[in-house]
């Protein structure tokens, strides 16, 4: 395996766990807000809650910290324009679309939601950034995953 195809998939990698890290962390501020909307805050959830909060946001910094290392590696690699070639190029843009649309569906399955229950804008609003992070990361990472990937 040469040096590109090892950048490639540690920056999938790296994508795969910024994703679900973030979801994690956000996924659990978003929990706990719920749970306070719903005045569920002594409950013993809380508290899985809030160890998944932080286990989230620990992830995503060592995810954060992670891409900056592998930022590095590509250029002691001299391969950033190798990297970013016309897949790549393509393959980001269908990732942003993808998140997109993800945002615009979730905004259109809260204002149903809304008709029949109400929450806070912030717990909207979360729920919104939550989709726009989170679907980006995995798509890239997924668009980025070669067939062949999985045979080695």
């Amino acid at each position: 395996m040469d040096e590109i195809s090892r950048l490639q998939r540690r920056r999938n990698k790296v994508l795969m766990l910024a994703g679900m890290s973030f979801l994690l962390w956000q996924g659990a501020t978003l929990g706990i807000d719920l749970a306070e909307a719903a005045a569920w805050s002594e409950s013993v959830g809380m508290f899985a809650l809030q160890i998944s909060l932080i286990a989230g946001a620990v992830a995503w910094a060592g995810a954060m910290l992670l891409l900056l290392i592998y930022q590095r590696a590509v250029k002691r690699a001299g391969a950033c324009s190798v990297l970013q070639d016309e897949l790549f190029l393509q393959n980001r843009a269908r990732a942003v679309m993808y998140g997109f649309t993800g945002m615009i569906a979730g905004a259109a399955l809260l204002l149903a939601a809304a008709t029949f229950i109400e929450f806070s804008a912030v717990i909207a609003i979360r729920t919104l950034l939550v989709l726009g992070v989170f679907i980006p990361l995995i798509a890239m990472a997924r668009l980025g995953h070669e067939p062949d990937d999985e045979a080695a």
